[in-house]
């Protein structure tokens, strides 16, 4: 927290300095300890070397208990700083910055002694990606043991968070081992009762093929249908810089998957070429501006106020990507059912929504089935009890059929199209968002009554949407075998989809319409092997190559 500056030099105390005043080889200076002081008590750190010497003496504490703090990697520079940032992933290499509670937990268990405990409640997103990387398999890779967890709970109080419980044992646990209340023999950092076969690795077939939508930074690039209207009315050139613009609520939400609003977009060009549609420019010069010689200068947002016309991540590559297509395909980020929906390609899209740049409905049924969704609830986050998609682990690892890539697979097209249009039919026949859609697909007691009661439509129309919610299931059912076969595990894997329990939910919203535990966990293990298979043979490609 002291600066590293030529008139602190005197001031500033080392590791190895510390280590002299500690073992009485060296007295601390007055204005080095000063300096120190008034910076414990500014930035009211705690040190439990000095709080406490008598644990610290005997190898830490038998236990610690709490509740850590979380706050993700975006916010952590911003709140603590640089410096901070700095040192605590130099501290806790090869830990990342993913986020506070990582560091916590390491620091934790470095102050246990062996045979010590730990055990904490904290958000269920300790078993997700880099956070688990950087804190539970970190833990476990040094010896660390996992004895006792519960995957989701309610946090009973008023905060909406879905909290995890977990316990740890600094060394070898010989004991009983309690994952959501069962005994089990093993508790992974995934919080399952098995070990996994190492972490999937990256398929450069899948890479450049998903992309996150844009970041405006500046509400005065959006535009109401009215503004939109008028500003193109003025002049038909204007429509090559001003857009619909769709964010993952109008995805999830809005029966026809339309947007509400437009935008004005100057992709990547330079001020010039912009300054040539006179009436938009004049628009995001005489509101974005200001807005971003108002914001504050960090790494994040790094040119915003140079290149004030311009969105900050404009993402020129995806449009370039998806303006050729009759359709893409898009997914909401943060999504309590994962699904992707055909979007024209004129559309601007929000940072809100993942965008698959292709129009081949046979990879829309990859990513639409559920071995897709069970693959990435397992290797993306979570947000309170949703999904938060992260492609970079969920879809660059996935391993999709063999050869899919180069050769469509009719079959799969056509079943793929089939289901999404049925889907489609049925959104506007009972005018239900995706979200509302999915709630009653997985809901065990489906009826009429409740179709009618969601829907708001008339007994008549509600009892077609419920048949037409049960073709969906069948359909997916149909998906997935089709997907199945299309890997040759067809009677190697039974899937038994049913109303089965997801125990990373929580209890009162855990059952699902899905494949069943069994498969589940069958269907990852190949697909993770089928991963690691790829990846070794791409390794030795490269290898051949460079010989």
């Amino acid at each position: 927290y002291i600066a590293k500056t030529p008139e602190h030099r005197p001031k500033l105390i080392t590791d190895a300095e510390f280590r002299l005043y500690w073992s009485g080889q060296r007295t601390p200076p007055g204005h080095a300890t000063g300096l120190a002081l008034a910076t414990a008590f500014d930035k009211r750190f705690f040190h439990w070397f000095l709080e406490f010497p008598e644990i610290i003496e005997r190898d830490g504490f038998d236990c610690i208990l709490g509740n850590p703090p979380y706050l993700g990697d975006k916010q952590l520079s911003g709140t603590y700083g640089h410096p901070f940032c700095g040192y605590v992933k130099w501290e806790y290499a090869p830990t990342g910055l993913s986020d506070l509670v990582v560091y916590f937990l390491r620091r934790i268990y470095n102050l246990l002694r062996p045979g010590g405990f730990t055990a904490f409640i904290t958000t269920n997103s300790i078993k997700d990606g880099d956070i688990r990387k950087d804190g539970l398999e970190q833990v476990l890779a040094q010896g660390g043991a996992i004895n006792f967890a519960v995957r989701g709970i309610k946090w009973p109080g008023r905060a909406n968070l879905v909290v995890a419980l977990v316990s740890i044992h600094k060394g070898e646990w010989p004991g009983k081992r309690v994952l959501d209340g069962r005994e089990v023999p093993v508790i992974s950092a995934y919080f399952e009762d098995s070990t996994d076969a190492g972490e999937p690795k990256d398929l450069p077939e899948n890479s450049s093929s998903i992309y996150q939508g844009s970041v405006t930074l500046g509400d005065g690039f959006l535009l109401s249908p009215s503004e939109a209207s008028e500003m193109i009315g003025a002049d038909n050139r204007n429509c090559e810089v001003v857009f619909p613009i769709i964010n993952g609520a109008e995805l999830n939400g809005r029966p026809d998957q339309t947007p509400g609003r437009w935008v004005i977009s100057f992709f990547d060009w330079n001020i010039e070429k912009a300054r040539s549609y006179s009436i938009p420019f004049s628009h995001v010069a005489s509101t974005v501006q200001r807005e971003r010689q108002a914001i504050n200068d960090n790494e994040r947002y790094k040119g915003a106020k140079e290149k004030w016309w311009l969105f900050i991540w404009p993402r020129p590559e995806l449009y370039t990507k998806v303006r050729p297509l009759r359709h893409c395909f898009v997914a909401a980020r943060t999504t309590k059912h994962l699904n992707f929906s055909a979007s024209p390609t004129n559309y601007v899209f929000t940072d809100a929504i993942y965008v698959f740049t292709t129009d081949r409905w046979d990879l829309y049924s990859v990513v639409q089935s559920t071995l897709h969704e069970v693959w990435a609830r397992k290797y993306s986050g979570a947000l309170e009890t949703r999904l938060r998609y992260s492609p970079s682990d969920c879809f660059e690892t996935f391993p999709f059929p063999e050869s899919l890539w180069q050769t469509p697979n009719p079959a799969l097209a056509a079943l793929g199209e089939h289901y999404h249009e049925h889907r489609r039919a049925l959104m506007r026949q009972l005018w239900l968002g995706l979200t509302d859609i999915y709630n009653l697909f997985h809901t065990r007691d489906l009826n009429p009554a409740l179709v009618a009661k969601v829907s708001k439509k008339p007994a008549e129309e509600a009892e077609a949407g419920y048949k037409g919610l049960l073709e969906l299931r069948r359909l997916h059912r149909e998906l997935d075998e089709a997907l199945l076969a299309a890997y040759g595990w067809t009677g190697a894997v039974a899937l038994g989809h049913g109303f089965h329990e997801l125990e990373t939910l929580p209890e009162n919203d855990r059952v699902r319409y899905t494949i069943s535990p069994d498969a589940r966990k069958e269907v990852l293990r190949r697909l993770l092997a089928l991963n690691h298979e790829r990846a070794a043979a791409q390794v030795e490609v490269q290898a051949e190559g460079g010989r």
